[in-house]
């Protein structure tokens, strides 16, 4: 099981949310060094900290990341930073 499982609706649709969590990888990638790609309508990414995948579907977005040791003490603080960037981009 993930250390943190996220589920946010929007109303953006498939192609609109895929382009929203697409921003998020570019995030991840920029801060974290996350590397990611897209298997389908599933974005899967990995780097040093955490990894997992973000499913995107017609009307809601599942988050499901697993961190490493080292983060696990910062579990609360990811989540609150993943759930406020998914409310700020998936609503917009």
């Amino acid at each position: 099981m993930a250390d943190i499982n996220i589920t946010r609706s929007h109303s953006l649709g498939l192609d609109d949310g895929r382009t929203a969590v697409e921003r998020v990888a570019r995030k991840l990638e920029d801060e974290l060094g996350v590397e990611s790609q897209w298997n389908d309508n599933t974005l899967q990414f990995d780097g040093q900290g955490a990894e997992g995948d973000i499913e995107v579907e017609a009307d809601a977005v599942h988050v499901s990341i697993n961190l490493s040791a080292f983060l696990q003490p910062m579990r609360g603080r990811v989540k609150a930073e993943a759930e406020d960037y998914l409310d700020r981009h998936l609503h917009s």
